[in-house]
């Protein structure tokens, strides 16, 4: 390969002067001089672009590590979203059993609308101590048989803390979880992913079952 020729090119500036008798320089006239020469490039003198060889290099390199990091990426994405819905499965299931351990320590035998020493005071629960509603006073539904998916709502929202993941019965409303029943349970479907995990809550037993 032939490389371009370039011409570098310097001035001077040259004075001729004249000495007199006694030793002293005295400028007479000054010349300007241009003096240029060649020189060729080469890759080691200065910096060249990537050949197409080398950017099918780094496209091939580029498209092995997006093979191998990608799967990867997607993985810790729903992992992450896998240990969210078992935290707060578990969270769920902590809740429950506080509240049924509270009911025992209050001495309570039936079924009541306020169990008191948890939460707000307001967790109503089956005659087995179960959490069955919540923020409803005497108007609570006391029956194990969960029917009704705005109960359900009541009741993620009396056993969890402020902060806990949104939930809602209403297709239309954004949230984290959509609620509603099945074979007379409460059920908390994860709606972040497609993989279909979700909450059963039963109040027959107290029974918190995360599926993932």
């Amino acid at each position: 390969m032939k490389w371009p020729v370039i011409q570098i090119c310097t001035k001077r500036i040259w004075s001729i002067v004249r000495v007199t008798k006694a030793g002293i320089p005295i400028p007479v006239k000054s010349l300007n001089v241009t003096a240029c020469k060649e020189n060729r490039m080469s890759a080691d003198g200065i910096n060249r672009g990537f050949t197409l060889v080398e950017l099918a290099i780094v496209i091939a390199l580029i498209s092995i590590l997006a093979a191998v990091a990608l799967p990867r990426m997607i993985s810790t994405y729903d992992n992450a979203h896998q240990a969210a819905v078992l935290g707060t499965g578990g969270a769920l299931a902590s809740a429950v059993i506080l509240v049924r351990t509270q009911w025992i320590a209050n001495g309570s035998s039936k079924a009541v609308n306020e169990v008191i020493g948890f939460g707000s005071d307001d967790v109503a629960t089956s005659s087995d101590g179960w959490p069955t509603d919540a923020g409803q006073g005497a108007g609570s539904n006391n029956s194990a048989v969960m029917d009704s998916p705005a109960r359900c709502v009541r009741i993620w929202r009396g056993l969890l803390v402020a902060n806990s993941p949104s939930v809602t019965e209403n297709l239309a409303v954004g949230s984290d979880y959509l609620v509603d029943t099945v074979n007379g349970n409460c059920r908390y479907s994860y709606r972040k992913t497609d993989e279909s995990s979700n909450i059963i809550y039963n109040a027959r037993t107290g029974e918190v079952i995360t599926n993932i």
